[in-house]
């Protein structure tokens, strides 16, 4: 198995972007993987993505997504949202941070639904730490290149680094 994962790209935060973006899937693998790394937003913040296609940000209302969410002082949490413009997930405080992995399947077909899997943990503003795990399709058969992120209520990004991989076939 090592190996297996082959660096692609990578984005690092630096002078409060507003994004952090992550492109350069193409059909050298058939899965990809973006790490995501210590995304701190400036004030507490929602965290949100969209895909890219052809390195444009697309923010059409095709997200589907459903996710279980997993604080550690109450009960889990089952989340979904359909025909969104956006997928969304945890309220970061400003003094914690969001970390994830996402699997990536189909991105680069033309004639299918881009689609991948997600894990997180973080530390929320309620306060508390957070887990969570979920699903997404953007809806649009259409080939995808990356991920982007941002933060709901134009907040900016303090830190944070994607790390794109492809998985060797």
């Amino acid at each position: 198995m090592a190996g297996s994962l082959i660096k692609i790209n990578q984005t690092i935060a630096s002078s409060n972007p507003s994004t952090l973006t992550v492109t350069g899937i193409t059909s050298d693998y058939n899965v990809y993987m973006v790490e995501v790394v210590n995304l701190v937003p400036n004030a507490s913040g929602r965290v949100e993505w969209r895909i890219t296609k052809g390195g444009s940000i697309q923010s059409d209302s095709e997200y589907d997504n459903a996710r279980q969410d997993m604080p550690t002082t109450a009960g889990f949490q089952d989340n979904e949202n359909v025909n969104d413009d956006k997928v969304t997930n945890a309220t970061v405080d400003a003094s914690g941070s969001w970390n994830a992995k996402f699997y990536l399947f189909n991105f680069t077909s033309a004639s299918e639904f881009s689609y991948g899997t997600f894990e997180h943990t973080a530390y929320v503003d309620t306060p508390q730490t957070f887990g969570g795990a979920g699903g997404f399709v953007h809806t649009v058969a259409s080939a995808s290149d990356g991920l982007s992120f941002h933060w709901g209520d134009s907040r900016t990004f303090n830190s944070g680094e994607l790390h794109l991989y492809g998985l060797k076939k």
